[in-house]
């Protein structure tokens, strides 16, 4: 920081004043407006409170409407032949706030207007953090930092020592970590259902692919029982025509039986018919000349033949008739069969228009066909209602849950590699701030013993980044080691273990800037010096920073210090003598 220019700012109505990158030293008296410079630089800077007013419309001047605070940095390219801020290519760089009296304020930089993001991330730059006390802490800030409790002050060293980063990137993968646990619940909570949602449709799919199969097997067993029938037809009307054949060869040897049979009595009865006619022819002699031994032997014999020829005649006639009948019933069963055999062809041609597919080698009985087809339907009514989507849906859900399952194991991993990272990162920040306090401590006790006590700075908690924190213990006039708060030091002890700690931070600190105010105003005369001391050792080892530290008395001479004389004359506050 080059320049501060306060214009109708508290007691000042228009100052500039010079700051240089070394120790300065800014004097007057109380109420002078010395602690007003910087106010005005951390307002200037951003803040949005202050422990001089309720509101920052209150740090107006009096009878004012609106007040500005410019602060001016030096831009200029550094040895490497960088800027600082390297988007601005002018040496200077501008920062202007204005307050006005209705609550409104704004920021400029080099006078264009700018957003506190804008003004936050080129005071970044510039290594400054104004809402950090360790950078710019002002008269009661003692109090405050000593009732800060251990995660609090740790935090502080954090910002100051450009730490923060590291506990940014902690919270990051934290919070990254969460989110992936939160995801990996969720997902883990969308696998289940969809788990419970498969297994359900895995059943009905499984139901409707047995259904499907039954079916299929359903009108397999259906297209065989029709080739079944078929065959039995087929095999009816050729046993049928077999038997018509068979009746038809009866029907022919009864015929030719018939036919010998009257051809036999025929020739019985031309026998019959000639033996009566000799039977007459001797009746009629014998009726002439009367019966002689020769006649009555004659007519024996022939009444003895026609006897046996009427019963071979009545023989033969009975068997011929009992044949004609026999063929007779033959043939009524020949057309009986005839009727039957239409009656299989009409029914073999109608079985025939149902035959699917090709004939079988082997087929079972219809009725053993037809068992297995009740046997089919029974176990498909048994499977109740299935859904005929089920295979679509089993399969969406399939999907679906192989790609849950697929986005589980990658969150997994995702998991690991956020908590590998976060213990990684965890573990660089705990080496980082062990290292870092163990530094500082080292300055801090070396100004202890300056300041004429013992300190010691601990760390507390570093297993669990939340509540880790830094403890400070102190020690003045040989008492035992107590650790610092508001209550238990006095106020120059207090003000000599800040002081003490401050100093020790000032090598390791990131920012251009540092502002002390009236930290020795509780000091006695010896411990202003012991102070001065430390503060000049360490603008000396500092080179490039600007300390602005006010101080309510003379202090004791101080080397390569830039002074800044302010007194109030008439009610406003003025430089009236900048020398170095």
């Amino acid at each position: 920081m080059k320049e501060v220019i306060l214009e109708q700012f508290m007691s000042y109505r228009y100052a500039r004043i010079p700051i240089y990158p070394k120790l300065n030293l800014i004097l007057g008296p109380n109420g002078s407006g010395k602690s007003s410079i910087l106010l005005g630089v951390s307002v200037g800077l951003g803040q949005s409170r202050s422990g001089r007013a309720e509101k920052l419309s209150d740090l107006i001047r009096n009878g004012e409407d609106i007040a500005r605070v410019t602060l001016v940095f030096d831009n200029s390219p550094g040895q490497d032949g960088k800027r600082p801020v390297p988007f601005i290519r002018s040496d200077e760089l501008i920062i202007t706030r204005y307050l006005r009296r209705d609550g409104e304020y704004w920021s400029q930089i080099n006078y264009n207007p700018a957003t506190k993001m804008e003004i936050d991330e080129i005071l970044s730059l510039f290594g400054i953090d104004p809402s950090n006390m360790l950078i710019i802490m002002h008269q009661y800030m003692i109090e405050e930092f000593a009732m800060l409790d251990p995660s609090e002050k740790l935090r502080l060293v954090e910002g100051a020592v450009g730490l923060s980063g590291l506990r940014d990137n902690i919270k990051a993968s934290q919070e990254r970590l969460s989110r992936i646990v939160s995801e990996e619940k969720s997902v883990e909570a969308l696998l289940n259902e969809a788990r419970e949602t498969l297994g359900m449709w895995r059943a009905e799919y499984e139901k409707l692919v047995k259904k499907r199969e039954l079916q299929t097997l359903h009108a397999e067993l259906n297209r065989l029982l029709k080739w079944s029938i078929y065959n039995q037809l087929n095999a009816e009307k050729t046993r049928l025509e077999e038997n018509v054949s068979k009746l038809e060869a009866r029907m022919a040897e009864g015929n030719r039986i018939v036919s010998g049979t009257v051809e036999k009595y025929e020739k019985v009865w031309s026998r019959l018919n000639k033996a009566r006619m000799k039977l007459k022819r001797v009746f009629f002699k014998a009726s002439e000349k009367g019966f002689d031994d020769s006649l009555i032997d004659e007519y024996s014999k022939l009444d003895e033949e026609i006897t046996k020829l009427i019963r071979s005649y009545v023989k033969l006639n009975v068997k011929a008739e009992v044949l004609k009948y026999r063929i007779r019933e033959l043939e009524r069963e020949r057309r009986r069969i005839r009727e039957r055999i239409k009656t299989v062809e009409e029914r073999v041609r109608e079985a025939k228009e149902q035959l699917e597919g090709e004939a079988p080698k082997e087929v079972e009985p219809p009725d053993v066909l037809e068992k297995r087809i009740n046997d089919c339907i029974i176990q498909i009514a048994s499977l109740g209602t299935v859904s005929e989507n089920a295979e679509e849906l089993y399969k969406n859900y399939l999907n679906v849950y192989s790609d849950l399952e697929q986005k589980v194991k990658i969150i997994v991993e995702n998991r690991r590699a956020a908590e590998n990272e976060l213990k990684d990162r965890i573990e660089i920040w705990r080496k980082k701030i062990v290292e870092t306090i163990s530094r500082i401590n080292e300055g801090f006790r070396r100004n202890m013993e300056v300041m004429g006590g013992i300190g010691e700075l601990r760390l507390a908690n570093l297993e669990d980044i939340e509540n880790a924190g830094l403890m400070i213990f102190v020690s003045f006039g040989g008492s035992t080691l107590t650790e610092f708060n508001a209550y238990t030091q006095s106020g120059g002890e207090r003000s000599a273990t800040v002081v003490s700690f401050l100093m020790a931070l000032q090598s390791l600190v990131k920012s251009s800037i540092r502002g002390l105010d009236e930290l020795d105003v509780h000091m006695d005369s010896i411990n202003r010096i012991k102070f001065f001391k430390i503060l000049s050792e360490a603008a000396e080892k500092n080179p490039g920073v600007a300390y602005l530290c006010i101080t309510p008395g003379t202090p004791p001479p101080v080397k390569d210090a830039h002074v800044i004389v302010v007194q109030k004359v008439q009610d406003e506050s003025r430089i009236l003598e900048v020398k170095q």
